[in-house]
């Protein structure tokens, strides 16, 4: 004997409002029991058969649990808003979140950001050089600067009948 589908257990005198929260429910109870069978079937040690690399996504995903540290927190927001990135965040980040400690020195996680020195400013631009006549002259016959006035005028100049491009 087969079991029974819920489309064919439908009552006639049953209210249509009533069926569909009926429905939901019991899809709702089909989707847990595949979840379930799904859990059961996961090797756990395949999950970790390996240190996890740290980047920017898995950063992001542990600061926005709600264990994650007020420090780890607030920098997050620091990224969110553009101010600085994730691979600076030893430099940047006052105080360093515990939790840059405690992935650096695990086994279970790979630190590939190294901190970098912070940059030192650029110099200022120096004075701007005065312009001189031989930078505003214009360009001698034999000189290979091509211009407007060196464009033929009619397309008898070009040797066949190719199509520019």
């Amino acid at each position: 004997m087969t079991r029974r589908q819920w489309g064919s257990m439908r009552e006639p005198d049953l209210d249509p409002e009533v069926e569909a929260i009926a429905r939901k429910v019991m899809d709702a109870v089909d989707n847990l029991r595949t979840a379930t069978i799904r859990l059961a079937n996961v090797d756990v040690d395949e999950l970790f058969d390996g240190p996890t690399e740290v980047t920017e996504e898995f950063i992001a995903m542990v600061a926005g649990m709600d264990t994650a540290s007020p420090a780890l927190k607030t920098y997050a927001e620091r990224v969110g808003s553009g101010e600085c990135r994730w691979c600076d965040i030893e430099t940047l980040a006052r105080p360093v979140p515990p939790e840059v400690a405690e992935m650096k020195s695990s086994p279970l996680f790979i630190w590939k950001w190294t901190p970098e020195p912070p940059r030192a400013p650029a110099p200022p631009p120096g004075p701007p050089l005065p312009l001189t006549e031989t930078s505003t002259r214009r360009p001698r016959r034999g000189e290979t600067v091509v211009g407007p006035s060196d464009w033929p005028d009619d397309f008898d100049d070009y040797p066949d009948e190719r199509r520019w491009r």
